[in-house]
């Protein structure tokens, strides 16, 4: 049997060297929206990927101003990271950029 629970898949400061963000496990996550705030006095060079288990991929590469917030959205079943893939990030300056990711999982 199929389940969906809604859920904050993550949330996180972003750090200056490529980190995980978001790994669904052994289910299904289907993300509907990213959340990035710069909390840092001056612009922050923002990049998302996907990493599908064997090559990463970018998706995002974003500058946000100060205090800036972007909202990312993801229509329909949403942004689909399965099992063997994980969502990965970086900024300019580490703890200056808060990320959440909302959605559900299935399993």
């Amino acid at each position: 049997m199929t389940t969906w629970a809604p859920a904050k898949l993550a949330f996180v400061q972003l750090a200056a060297a490529k980190a995980t963000v978001y790994d669904s496990g052994a289910n299904i996550g289907e993300v509907h929206n990213i959340v990035l705030h710069n909390t840092n006095s001056t612009t922050e060079v923002v990049v998302l990927n996907l990493h599908d288990g064997t090559n990463e991929y970018e998706l995002y590469k974003m500058s946000l101003i100060a205090n800036e917030t972007v909202q990312l959205s993801f229509g329909g079943e949403g942004f689909i990271v399965d099992a063997a893939s994980l969502l990965t990030g970086n900024t300019t300056t580490a703890s200056k950029v808060s990320c959440a990711v909302f959605g559900t999982t299935r399993s």
